[in-house]
Parts: C-alpha cells; sequence; structure tokens
C-alpha cells in the first residue's frame, strides 16, 4: 500500500512538472526533490526562502509554486514580483507599500498602491533580498511581523494577507556573517519553508537532459526540424563549470543550435576557439606573454555574427534580433569587423 502511495505522489508530481508554466528539467535527486517541493508548498500559504546561484532559476520555481496554487484553489490568485538588483533601493518603499498623491519625497501626480496591496491574497515575489539597504530589510521585516501596509503620505493601516517568496543567492546565515542580512530578518528566517536549488556542477546528470529539452525547445522557435546531438558536445558541455547555471548554458545551447548544419547538433568552432583564447590568454598572463585582447576577441565575435548572418540568409534583421543588438549596432560592427553583407555567390 505505501509504495501504490509512493507511486501516486511521484505520478502527480509529474503532472504539476508538465503543468509548469517554467518546467522543472532533470533527472537528478535534485530536481526530483525539488519537484516534491514545489508540489508541497503550492498546497499552502506558509513563506518560502528560494537559496541558489545565479541562473539557477529561482524565480522560475517561485512563479511555478504561484502558479500551482492557484490550480489548488481554483482562484485567480494576484502574483507580483521585484528584483531588487535592478531597482533603485530608494524607491523600495514606495514600489512595496505605494503612496499618497502628494507623498514627500515621491514626485507622482497620483496615488499608486503597492506590491503588497496589488498582490493581496496572492503572492509577492521579492528577488535577492541581499540587494536591500538594511532600512529596507526592517521594512520588509516590519510588514512580515505585523501583516500590515501604510502608504507613504498615508496615517492609514490596512491589514494585507500576503504570501512572500524571497530568493538569495547564499544562505541566510552566509548573508549574515557577510553583513549583507540583518541579524533579526536573518532569525526571523528561520520560520520561512526553505528550498535549495543547487547548482550544475552539482547535478551533471541533469545537463543532457537539459540540452535535449532547450535544443527541442530553440528549434521549434525557429521552425527547424529536429538536431541530432552529438556525443562529443553533451561531453564537453557536462565538463564545464557554468558559473551562470542553467542560464548561461541556455545561452551556449541558442549559439550551437545557429551554428549547427546538416542538422546535427554541435558546439559551434568559435566557442571552442574562444576557450581556447581564454585559455591562451591566462598562460600568456601567467609567462608575462604579451597579446591583444582587443584582436583576440574581435575574431571571436566576427566568426558569430557571420554565422548568424549565414544562417538566416544574410537578412540582417533577423540576424540581430538572434544575436540580442540592434540592427544599427550589427551594421556597424559588419563595418568595424569587415564582414561581407551580401552572399558570396
Amino acid at each position: 500500500m505505501e509504495q501504490e502511495n509512493n507511486t501516486t505522489k511521484t505520478q502527480q508530481e509529474e503532472k504539476n512538472s508538465e503543468k509548469m508554466e517554467y518546467p522543472i528539467i532533470g533527472k537528478s535527486k535534485a530536481v526530483e526533490q525539488l519537484l516534491k517541493q514545489i508540489s508541497r508548498l503550492a498546497k499552502t500559504r506558509r513563506d518560502i526562502v528560494i537559496i541558489g546561484e545565479a541562473g539557477v532559476g529561482k524565480g522560475a520555481i517561485a512563479k511555478n509554486i504561484h502558479a500551482l496554487s492557484k490550480q489548488e484553489t481554483g482562484e485567480d490568485l494576484p502574483f507580483a514580483s521585484l528584483n531588487l538588483s535592478v531597482i533603485d533601493d530608494k524607491e523600495l518603499e514606495s514600489i512595496l507599500f505605494g503612496f499618497e498623491f502628494g507623498a514627500t519625497g515621491v514626485s507622482a501626480s497620483t496615488t499608486k498602491r503597492g506590491l503588497f496591496e496589488i498582490a493581496n491574497r496572492g503572492t509577492v515575489l521579492i528577488e535577492e533580498i541581499e540587494e536591500a539597504s538594511f532600512r529596507n530589510q526592517m521594512k520588509i521585516l516590519s510588514f512580515l511581523n505585523e501583516r500590515t501596509i501604510r502608504r507613504l503620505g498615508s496615517s492609514e493601516a490596512e491589514k494585507v494577507d500576503v504570501r512572500l517568496i524571497i530568493t538569495m543567492k547564499a544562505t541566510p546565515k552566509e548573508l549574515f556573517e557577510r553583513h549583507k542580512l540583518l541579524e533579526s530578518l536573518y532569525n526571523k528566517f528561520s520560520e520561512f519553508e526553505s528550498v535549495y536549488v543547487p547548482p550544475l556542477r552539482e547535478r551533471p546528470e541533469d545537463i543532457p537532459v537539459l540540452v535535449k529539452y532547450y535544443t527541442s525547445e530553440i528549434c521549434k522557435e525557429l521552425g527547424i526540424g529536429e538536431l541530432v546531438i552529438d556525443i562529443n558536445a553533451i561531453e564537453v558541455l557536462v565538463k564545464q563549470t557554468w558559473k551562470e547555471n542553467i542560464r548561461e548554458l541556455k545561452a551556449v545551447i541558442d549559439r550551437s543550435v545557429l551554428f549547427s548544419t546538416g542538422g546535427k547538433f554541435t558546439l559551434p568552432q568559435e566557442l571552442v576557439d574562444e576557450k581556447t583564447e581564454v585559455v591562451k590568454m591566462i598562460n600568456n598572463l601567467e609567462t608575462d606573454q604579451e597579446f591583444v585582447l582587443e584582436n583576440s576577441l574581435d575574431l571571436i565575435e566576427k566568426g558569430i555574427i557571420k554565422r548568424a548572418l549565414e544562417k538566416f540568409g544574410f537578412n540582417q534583421t533577423r540576424a540581430a534580433h538572434f544575436l540580442g543588438m540592434s540592427e544599427q549596432t550589427l551594421r556597424y560592427k559588419l563595418k568595424r569587423l569587415g564582414i561581407p553583407v551580401v552572399k558570396p555567390k
């Protein structure tokens, strides 16, 4: 009977994974445990801390928990998110709590609700809590203790029911020891549910699965047929350290699909050359030999742009979009690097 229950739970977790807006891909025990946690936490209103390095997908996990909670309740629960690494710390209080027209220090011609008010009965995701000043960390702690909001410029307090999901790149203890986290907030996090997302280097068995998944997705986006994935390319990818984790791996897969020919997925020579060039640069530094950094990087960039143009039939609009740059920037680089702008006859 216990085995049947475990099988039922596993099947339910797989179904939940398929329903996720941001699928959690992998076959490692770490991913299996992560799926179980997501499924369990989606059934609760507990506050959550998600811990993991850059690029592991902490924000996506938070959004999946919220989305599954909506499915569990059948209600259209609100969701709001904020990444503290990309906003001005001085604006954080007004963003979270809102403000009244004419509030001191706020240049606005209208009243505005804050995220805690907007997401009442739902979830607020705050990413990279360590980026907040101690003053704003104290404001967040006060909210966690009282669950009330007061817009800037207002004397009226209002109760709200918000589940908080907070992400961080290290454990609360590590952040506290680095003087990045208030002791009182560090202690408060002990009341939260905790989710740890391991980096790719701790679960290399997930890399082949991720490569297959993202290769298939990118092929669909580009409207091209499925690629046969070269085992040698997989071996190279598995051996990398991936400091930016899934984010970095996906970027390499993007380029690999672009550079692949003959229906076969292979790492582009330019990327192999780039790694070789970096090693050469480091070796030269260690032996006091000189090299021209700009020339080395130009060779790498030139190769990538040429292959992008070839892939899209020298359509500069499509090539620029895929490379993540404006057409004006692409034209500038074509001229500077001496790259032909028409397909050779």
